[in-house]
């Protein structure tokens, strides 16, 4: 798996056609996918910035859903680096690399009274994947992205598709 991405980050890399982003152009929007941690739906608010016309910096909340008795918190800090696939920059694929917190619940019955009892795991972590951007007109764009979180005892992998607004 990590010869993979480390092959796809040089196949992109070496690409001489990089996107032209507007520096300080912003968009939030929202994601839902699937977590492979513990087979469930994932969802998020994600925030782009673009800090100048080849990188932007994108955080971004969300949470996994309550399955197989597990559930978290998950916050990411990452970067992206857009290449153009079209004329004019509407589709745009996009290496990224971030930090990511995770704060995974057990969820566990009480033998005694038969209580939710919970256990918590944070867990600093490194983020690695790609996305696609299509952008439907100067306020909406779709994405799609897959990541895998590199973290102690829960890696998983994420796939997500988003709208976003774009300001």
């Amino acid at each position: 798996m990590k010869k993979i991405l480390l092959a796809l980050f040089i196949l992109l890399g070496s690409m001489c056609a990089s996107a032209q982003l507007v520096k300080g152009e912003k968009s939030l929007g929202v994601k839902l996918g699937y977590v492979s941690e513990n087979s469930s739906a994932v969802g998020s608010f994600a925030f782009q910035y673009n800090l100048n016309s080849h990188l932007r910096i994108a955080p971004e909340i969300g949470c996994a859903f309550r399955h197989h008795d597990r559930d978290a918190l998950l916050i990411d800090l990452n970067l992206h680096y857009p290449f153009s696939l079209s004329q004019g920059d509407n589709v745009l694929l996009y290496p990224l690399a971030g930090l990511s917190f995770n704060s995974w619940t057990g969820h566990h019955k009480s033998e005694i009274d038969n209580a939710d009892v919970s256990t918590h795991v944070n867990r600093l972590g490194v983020n690695l994947g790609a996305g696609f951007d299509l952008r439907c007109s100067e306020s909406l764009k779709l994405s799609l992205e897959a990541k895998y979180t590199l973290v102690k005892s829960y890696s998983a992998a994420y796939i997500t598709a988003g709208i976003s607004y774009i300001f």
